[in-house]
């Protein structure tokens, strides 16, 4: 097999890999963290494409201030959402998760968790839902 051939064997698995992570994530049984989904600086336009794609509301652009947090609590809808800049901290069960730049996470609707800002500064996150 050529260096060619093997490149697009990798990518093309590397593809299949991501598309089953995605659909497992939108399974609606359990949080789910793709680190590294998006390209960094965030297109809000692939964002958009990529999630209403699947079934998700065009994303919002939402702000956190230093220092913001928000205890354990939950939300009607199912959520997604990706960094723009920023580091966020979310707790489900005790298990913690760090989501930076790029990174995605969805939760289903009833899910408790709790999460914080963790960076020296605001942080700007993408967010979505899916009723």
């Amino acid at each position: 097999m050529n260096t060619a051939t093997r490149l697009a064997v990798s990518i093309a698995i590397a593809i299949s890999l991501l598309a089953s992570l995605a659909s497992k994530a939108d399974d609606g049984r359990q949080p789910a963290l793709i680190k590294g989904k998006f390209a960094v600086p965030i297109s809000q336009k692939d964002v958009e494409a990529d999630w209403t794609a699947r079934g998700h509301s065009a994303p919002k652009m939402e702000s956190y201030p230093r220092g913001w947090s928000r205890g354990e609590h939950t939300h009607p809808v199912s959520l997604i959402m990706t960094l723009a800049s920023g580091r966020m901290e979310f707790v489900f069960s005790g298990q913690r998760l760090i989501l930076e730049p790029g990174d995605e996470l969805f939760y289903p609707a009833q899910t408790e968790h709790a999460a914080r800002n963790t960076y020296d500064g605001p942080t700007q996150m993408l967010e979505s839902y899916k009723k």
